[in-house]
């Protein structure tokens, strides 16, 4: 097997995290592998959804090879355990985070809104001072339950409108 490697070497997880994700990996009653803790260590260390390729450039150097396959099987086993979340982006490529970042991000996200730039695909939160007070919420099918509503305002932030437009 060949190792894909980033640019640079990549640092090997804290301790601290790495026994975080043993610890998770035995209160799933699951075997601990190399690949599940150096894979979840990764997902535990940041604080953004990590693409598979991510992922990849974010295992340590050192310790048993992980090749790109094992990591697109762990990272479905993570999900399918229920420890971690698959979402496609915009750019329909999947991104991996733990469950609990999610509800946490979510949360933090309940409170203001948002600026997508459709051109270069960022997210900027919006200060509460441009967002309206209260978000209108949409006439919902009888039995539904709304938890929240968001407001995401697209279009072409100014670094993007700086340079030449996009030819379409």
């Amino acid at each position: 097997m060949t190792r894909i490697t980033p640019d640079g070497p990549a640092a090997a997880p804290a301790p601290a995290i790495l026994e975080a994700a043993h610890e998770r990996l035995r209160q799933l009653g699951a075997r601990v592998t190399q690949p599940r803790l150096c894979i979840l260590a990764c997902l535990i260390g940041s604080d953004e959804a990590l693409t598979h390729q991510a992922v990849i450039d974010r295992l340590p150097e050192q310790g048993e090879t992980i090749d790109r396959v094992t990591v697109y099987r762990v990272l479905d086993w993570l999900v399918e355990q229920g420890v971690a979340q698959k979402r496609a982006g915009n750019d329909r490529v999947f991104r991996f985070s733990l469950v609990e970042h999610e509800a946490a991000r979510a949360q933090e996200h309940r409170q203001h809104s948002h600026f997508h730039c459709t051109r270069c695909d960022r997210t900027f939160c919006l200060d509460d001072a441009s967002a309206p007070a209260q978000p209108a919420a949409p006439r919902v099918p009888s039995g539904f339950a709304i938890e929240h509503v968001e407001l995401t305002v697209n279009g072409v932030c100014a670094e993007c409108g700086k340079r030449t437009p996009a030819a379409h």
